[in-house]
């Protein structure tokens, strides 16, 4: 069923590519999905639920029932075709956090001079750094740390990909608005056909989720929910197959 979001590109032009996965040259890329972030009881979790318990509620309850189950299902299927899957983390490489995007890095201080709790800033090596055991990367995937929001910014991401032959791109995790949003702007950018995953991905409400999801279908790329890709992959996979078996 169409969301609010859809409709509304029906009356807006339509600048957004169209193109079908190839599953040999898809990335699945899971960003962010750390205790620091996506977990209720630690870091940003534990300040919203103090701070702000609406949005926790929302967002923690959208995390557990939709978004890892449904980052699980195309971790199996990426797995079981063997395709490729990148893990992105956020964090400083330095204990004192200094190589943290400094604006991103006041902003926590600021939070942590206030409530006591660090949000997000949390370095390589803690716990919180690490990612949820759900979610967590098996050997032979990627997975590199950023230290600004943008995947593109500040790891090799982009060489890494090309490297692959990946041109292709699922983006799910969190958050939606932010690392999510600007990971996979900066991937179109660079020419990468790339998804949002609608129903992996989340933020702290819904309508900031949704014109994430606008924008970036109008301009950038495809929208899609998880069972849409699994289709298309399978489709494509099934192609790939009787091409193997003709040949």
């Amino acid at each position: 069923m169409a969301t609010d979001w859809r409709k509304d590109l029906e009356k807006l032009p339509d600048f957004g590519p169209e193109f079908t996965l190839a599953p040999a040259r898809t990335a699945l890329v899971l960003i962010d999905m750390q205790y620091l972030d996506a977990h209720p009881d630690y870091g940003l979790g534990k300040v919203l639920r103090e701070r702000y318990p609406e949005a926790a509620g929302y967002f923690c309850d959208r995390l557990a029932k939709t978004v890892i189950p449904n980052q699980r299902r195309l971790l199996a299927a990426f797995r079981d075709a063997r395709l490729r899957i990148v893990h992105l983390t956020v964090g400083a490489h330095l204990p004192d956090n200094s190589d943290f995007v400094p604006l991103r890095r006041e902003a926590d201080e600021r939070v942590e001079r206030e409530t006591g709790k660090k949000p997000v800033c949390y370095p390589m090596g803690t716990f919180e750094h690490g990612i949820l055991p759900e979610v967590a990367p098996r050997p032979g995937e990627l997975v590199l740390n950023k230290v600004s929001r943008s995947a593109f910014t500040s790891t090799g991401l982009d060489q890494i990909l090309r490297n692959m032959g990946v041109d292709h791109l699922l983006v799910t995790g969190v958050m939606t608005n932010s690392c999510v949003e600007m990971t996979a702007r900066d991937a179109a950018d660079r020419g990468y056909k790339t998804v949002i995953v609608d129903d992996a991905s989340a933020t702290f409400t819904q309508d900031m989720h949704d014109a994430v999801l606008r924008t970036f279908r109008m301009l950038y790329g495809k929208v899609q929910t998880t069972d849409e890709v699994l289709a298309e992959i399978a489709a494509g996979l099934g192609g790939a197959r009787r091409a193997a078996g003709a040949a």
